[in-house]
């Protein structure tokens, strides 16, 4: 097996486990890709990981101890994911990449079918070995493949999207505490559903009183907003793909329920329920998409969301509750906090923090690989004198 040796100091990071090593952090490396052993420039031992001179980031590290990245090795990765997972029902995220030892590799369970996401180019030239370990271990009917994600183009790999494995329907369904959302893959964002955010919809419904009022922003399929009709509220969802919102109406319907749909830019919608004169609403919710995937990228964002809240906090009734989500690495609580500070400023609202979620665990935040926290959602309330 070759070999990568880092520079002096660059071994501490590797060494708390951190799975990243960029090219100027090493002092040798081969000239080609493929399995190398990663040592300190004091030549000790520190794991077994995947060289590529062509990515982001050279070495991807898959194991701190000694031994092969074979197909015993990803099954030992597999099973112990599922042992986390085994309370859970059987839609969640099985894999969370560098969170679960797996670097680059995210797989998203939606009962018998799997989606999986290939994000670098080391799992992807381990397909062949992790795959079939992936097969063995959780026994699917099928696997979906969803790689066409940012990440890969910024790696020079092509998307690649359709059935991996076995028998796919061209619809997955989801079932959510009882409500079911009938996804079809075609339309499907990342993986499918934003389970992540399945924790925080659940806080809602249990908040939520009947005849209450809630706007549902960035709905997608309308989570939040059909467990808020579910619990005899008022809901409005807004979101500019009208396919995404074609499948609420549908769920809406099978379930008896009623939210009301408004199809477009999320800031001009704001703006003209501000300027109608709309009653205001109980619960405000912002959930946007990821916006910011560079630092530099961060003030533009911020002023955007400054600008997004300001007609919300318009729409948001006296004493009631403002959710801000974010599932950009770059866009931290702090950040969140400024930018909200900023609008009610302007909007002369006094909130004050209730709570600060995170991801749920069946997307776990490691200690020592910062990014895996990237769901921040702080739920104010709006706090008069």
């Amino acid at each position: 097996m070759q070999r990568v040796i880092t520079k002096t100091g660059k071994d501490k990071k590797v060494r708390n486990f951190y799975p990243g090593l960029f090219a100027d952090e090493l002092e040798s490396a081969p000239e080609g890709a493929g399995i190398v052993q990663v040592f300190s420039s004091e030549q000790v031992f520190l794991g077994v990981g995947y060289y590529d001179p062509r990515s982001r980031v050279a070495v991807r590290v898959y194991r701190f101890d000694e031994g092969p990245l074979d197909k015993r090795f990803f099954l030992q990765r597999f099973e112990r994911a599922q042992k986390k997972r085994a309370q859970l029902d059987p839609f969640h995220r099985l894999v969370h990449a560098e969170a679960d030892g797996l670097p680059g590799l995210v797989v998203d369970r939606f009962g018998g079918v799997l989606v999986v996401q290939v994000r670098n180019r080391a799992m992807e030239a381990l397909r062949e070995t992790w795959l079939p370990a992936l097969i063995e271990a959780v026994a699917p009917v099928g696997i979906y493949e969803r790689s066409d994600m940012d990440s890969r183009r910024q790696e020079g790999l092509p998307e690649r999207v359709g059935i991996l494995y076995g028998e796919v329907p061209p619809v997955l369904e989801v079932n959510e505490d009882g409500l079911v959302f009938p996804i079809p893959l075609l339309l499907a964002q990342k993986t499918g559903y934003y389970l992540d955010q399945r924790e925080n919809r659940r806080r809602l419904e249990q908040m939520l009183k009947p005849g209450e009022r809630v706007l549902d922003v960035y709905s997608y399929v309308g989570a939040f907003a059909l467990r808020a009709a579910r619990k005899g509220a008022y809901a409005l969802a807004v979101d500019k793909d009208l396919e995404a919102l074609a499948v609420l109406d549908r769920v809406a319907s099978m379930q008896g329920l009623r939210v009301d749909i408004r199809q477009g830019d999320a800031l001009e919608v704001l703006e003209n329920l501000a300027r109608s004169k709309t009653p205001p609403f109980q619960h405000v919710l912002l959930d946007p998409p990821t916006l910011v995937k560079k630092p530099e990228e961060l003030p533009r964002v911020k002023r955007l969301l400054v600008d997004l809240l300001r007609p919300a906090l318009r729409l948001l009734d006296r004493e009631g509750w403002l959710w801000l989500s974010s599932c950009a690495y770059y866009l931290g609580v702090d950040a969140l906090l400024e930018v909200t500070r900023r609008a009610s400023a302007d909007e002369g609202r006094r909130l004050r923090v209730h709570a600060i979620h995170h991801n749920p665990p069946d997307h776990p935040w490691s200690l020592h690989v910062p990014e895996s926290l990237y769901l921040k959602t702080v739920l104010f309330q709006d706090d008069p004198l």
